[in-house]
């Protein structure tokens, strides 16, 4: 298969989780552990011998995991406040964010053009978050989003240096399974029952959207730049609010429109200034 096809099939079914956790009926903590747990599942039966590093980067790949359960229970807690489109439009964020994380932590300094055009990506997202001009539970919604999104970029910036000494079978491995046990702990205390039709539900979410899809995403950053696979990841947010129009009738309000437009000439700018 040629690597094109494992990055469009990457954003393809990492789409549909947006339209997956909207139809559940289960809380949102539930839904986050199941999806971890399920895909750490998953990269165990493929994952090589774990071998041991240094103590400094196995801590960092624990923080790594702690990182990712947050954007979860964040990102997945929007739902209930928010549309699909209110939970999705604040991913964009993540290359922005990320390029600005990695020159605190490596001093990778962004070019002006950059900043200006990640400035752009950012006035978007609040256009879509603060349209309705207060903190109505839409808002709270776009708010968690946003949260979760932040979670999710410190979880790439570690990744970008762990991965290259783990391995990213490995480090998926790693870090799935300790957002899990995070994840079992804020569970825990209410853990419900599951019935059959959410089970459908989370393992696509799990063997879907968080084993297939972004391990064929992972695959194809060997073939093309991580700019490139940004980009192509902005088409992930497009088909979530596709589908969520197509299969629950969402219809996008003027703010998230004009939010969105913004948003994604921005990122498009940045990426092509990356």
């Amino acid at each position: 298969m040629r690597p094109v096809f494992y990055l469009l099939f990457g954003v393809l079914i990492a789409s549909f989780s947006g339209v997956l956790v909207k139809i559940s009926t289960l809380s949102p903590q539930t839904i986050a552990f199941y999806r971890v747990f399920i895909a750490s599942l998953l990269f165990l039966l493929i994952a090589k011998k774990p071998r041991f590093l240094p103590l400094r980067d196995e801590m960092l790949s624990i923080l790594a995991g702690f990182f990712l359960a947050m954007h979860f229970r964040f990102w997945i807690a929007a739902f209930d406040h928010t549309t699909v489109a209110g939970a999705v439009i604040p991913l964009m964020l993540q290359p922005v964010v990320t390029s600005f994380l990695s020159y605190l932590l490596y001093r990778e300094r962004p070019a002006l053009q950059q900043l200006i055009t990640g400035s752009i990506v950012v006035m978007g997202v609040m256009i879509s978050a603060l349209g309705n001009g207060k903190f109505s539970n839409a808002t709270t919604g776009d708010w968690l989003a946003i949260t979760g999104t932040l979670f999710l970029c410190g979880y790439l910036v570690l990744g970008r240096k762990l991965n290259r000494k783990m391995g990213s079978t490995a480090f998926s491995l790693r870090t799935h399974a300790v957002a899990s046990i995070v994840l079992f702990a804020f569970s825990f205390p209410s853990f419900e029952i599951v019935p059959l039709r959410e089970w459908f539900i989370l393992i696509a979410l799990g063997a879907g959207c968080s084993f297939l899809g972004y391990l064929f995403i992972n695959i194809s950053l060997k073939n093309f730049p991580s700019s490139v696979v940004s980009m192509a990841l902005v088409g992930e947010t497009s088909l979530s609010m596709l589908w969520a129009y197509l299969f629950l009738g969402e219809v996008l309000g003027i703010f998230q429109i004009t939010g969105f437009l913004i948003s994604t000439a921005g990122l498009i700018l940045f990426l092509l200034n990356a």
